[in-house]
């Protein structure tokens, strides 16, 4: 098994937080990693809410739709 995608936050008293994510692999390695977290995280929380998985990827596609928006905005101004 490879590590396609190895992220970690730094956080200090002194600075804020630090993302870094580091990608290794190819963009199909990528999209796989990716999607198959996306898919993980959706069954989990719809087992936890109750809920089917096609609402709840629903709902998480949306919320994920607005939170990318909002990063790209904010790091882009």
């Amino acid at each position: 098994m490879r590590q396609v995608i190895k992220a970690t936050i730094s956080e200090r008293k002194d600075r804020q937080p630090e993302f870094n994510i580091q990608v290794g692999g190819s963009e199909s390695e990528l999209s796989y990693a990716l999607a198959k977290s996306f898919e993980m995280f959706i069954s989990q929380t719809a087992k936890f809410n109750g809920k089917s998985f096609e609402q709840t990827k629903k709902d998480y596609l949306q919320a994920i739709e607005v939170v990318i928006s909002n990063i790209h905005n904010t790091e882009n101004k």
